[in-house]
């Protein structure tokens, strides 16, 4: 329907990128956007819809969508243990926690949805998944910690009991011994069994190193530290817990083993849920597209129209508001058959072609575009040629590359489709060009594709074909322009922007190419008795 290169070139990457979404399951969903396809209608209404009653509750409960957003920026990726789950692979305990969290969510995410008056999609119901959560939460803690709890395993409550009650063991000997050095020494030792002696007290420090009970820990150029020496029955009682911790690694794996199995059973249910997430994720980023980018609803009609009133470029638009200049929108009516713009360059022509190519790409994808309205139809392909198909691997000029690309979409030319031809045979002399693009025009002018065809060569534009022309500076006073500038010493590429007029307008009956490149040249500076000759040259 749209190649990659089309997409680029239609600056589509750039609208996908503010489509923001802050779940790893929205961008999934949003990379896997198509664009819906011909006898599809009644889906993309669907989706329209959707948009739509988003937008309509950002009105009131803009809140609610702000905490909505902010609990799926909390989501994480859970997809690789999902898998994992799948091929039968014990989860780790990080492991566990994560799908804790992300089931916590589900929850919070359904309250949340519950406040708002909307009858849901069943694709985008989120379903709390309760008897997960309480068989990671055997607690009922509500917390959002993860710990492979007593209450799993009988098995495993006795062996910690054993441990702890070893450990306490272990800790009384420890005091016991601790109190019995420190009343033979007289020495103060510290809660941790350690004694520390200043190097300055060498009576101190001989009868550390003589007592039996201590052994040497470590020292510094000050300082010597000895610690309490624990006897053999120690060693026993370490050891002890030692096998006692191995009895516990091996009864945690069991049962995380056996929450992966339960985990297991409900795997239909999370892929449903990160479907609905996913889906709601994109569905509300869309929503926040159009709310920013003063979005409308793209009308759908039978007919193979497409009509946009004061449609705007995002990407120019945004390139000029950091300028401190504003888009000029464009207002175009489209029929099946050939549209011809007219206009010197710079006149905006290829921005008015990327411009209907863009939109009708957005409204084909179910986004709100950037205009005061829209009305559209299916297509079944959408064609841009730039002038830019140079091909050094093949060996062709820009004209035999583009004749090559044009050949392939005349193939198509009698389905419904949009054809976008920026300056047809503009890489080869004018005759030829005119030759070409003439016969092209005349074979397209009856097939059910909606083609558009900017050009600056006199004559194409005549016969059954809708003319658009743009205004370029047809308003403007170059007199009083060149008065202005002697005094403000401006002009240049900047004045071209200020004076340019954008807007198309229609064009009956034989009508020359406007002659907007010499006044071009004057707003860019040339020299005026160049301009004057041109001039004469140009009326004979």
């Amino acid at each position: 329907m749209i190649t990659e290169k089309i997409e680029k070139n239609l600056d589509l990457d750039y609208i996908f990128d503010r489509i923001t979404v802050y779940t790893p399951y929205g961008e999934v969903q949003k990379k896997e956007m198509r664009p819906f396809s011909l006898g599809e209608e009644s889906l993309l209404e669907e989706e329209l819809n959707r948009t739509e009653k988003v937008l309509m509750l950002l009105e009131k409960h803009r809140y609610t969508f702000v905490e909505i957003r902010s609990q799926f920026k909390n989501m994480k990726d859970l997809r690789g243990s999902f898998k994992r789950v799948e091929e039968n692979t014990v989860l780790s305990v990080v492991e566990l926690f994560e799908i804790k969290v992300f089931l916590s969510i589900l929850e919070k995410l359904q309250e949340l949805l519950q406040k708002l008056p909307w009858n849901l999609p069943r694709e985008l119901q989120i379903q709390p998944m309760f008897r997960l959560q309480k068989l990671l939460d055997p607690q009922e803690s509500g917390v959002n910690t993860f710990y492979i709890y007593d209450e799993y395993s009988e098995e495993l409550r006795a062996v910690r009991e054993k441990i702890r009650d070893l450990e306490n063991t272990i800790n009384q000997a420890k005091i016991q011994t601790r109190d019995r050095v420190q009343a033979e020494l007289g020495f103060k030792i510290r809660p941790n069994g350690e004694l520390t002696i200043n190097k300055g007290n060498r009576e101190m420090m001989e009868m550390a190193a003589a007592y039996d009970g201590l052994v040497y820990s470590a020292e510094t150029y000050m300082n010597i530290t000895y610690k309490v020496k624990m006897d053999e029955r120690f060693d026993q009682l370490f050891q002890q817990i030692e096998d006692l911790k191995l009895e516990e690694e091996a009864e945690e794996f069991r049962v995380r083993q056996k929450l992966t199995k339960e985990i297991e059973t409900d795997l239909s249910g999370i892929y449903d849920n990160i479907r609905a997430v996913g889906a709601l994720d994109l569905l509300i980023a869309k929503a926040y597209f159009a709310l920013g980018f003063h979005g409308v609803r793209p009308a759908l009609s039978k007919a193979c129209i497409l009509n946009i009133q004061e449609g705007r470029h995002i990407k120019v638009e945004d390139t000029l508001r950091k300028q401190g200049k504003s888009f000029t929108p464009i207002t175009v009516e489209l029929r099946k058959g050939v549209t011809c713009i007219t206009g010197a360059n710079m006149g905006g022509k290829t921005i008015s072609l990327k411009l209907i190519g863009q939109l009708s790409a957005m409204a084909q994808f179910g986004i709100f575009v950037p205009a005061k309205g829209m009305t559209f139809s299916l297509k079944e392909y959408i064609f841009l040629s730039l002038g830019d198909l140079q091909s050094t691997d093949m060996g062709l000029s820009t004209f035999g590359a583009e004749i090559v690309e044009i050949k392939k979409i005349l193939k198509r030319a009698a389905e419904k489709g949009l054809i976008l031809i920026d300056e047809l045979a503009r890489g080869t002399n004018p005759s030829e060009g005119y030759a070409l693009s003439k016969a092209i025009i005349e074979y397209l002018q009856d097939k059910n594709a909606i083609t558009v065809i900017t050009t600056h060569i006199d004559g194409l534009a005549e016969g059954p074909v809708c003319h658009l022309q743009v205004r370029g500076l047809v308003d403007v006073d170059f007199d009083a322009l060149k008065e202005a500038w002697a005094q403000q010493e401006v002009g240049g590429i900047e004045i071209v922007h200020q004076y340019m007029d954008y807007r198309l307008e229609p064009v009956n009956g034989r009508s020359s190419v406007p002659k907007d490149a010499i006044n071009i040249a004057r707003l860019m500076g040339l020299d005026e008795v160049i301009l004057e000759q041109a001039e004469k040259y140009l009326d004979r």
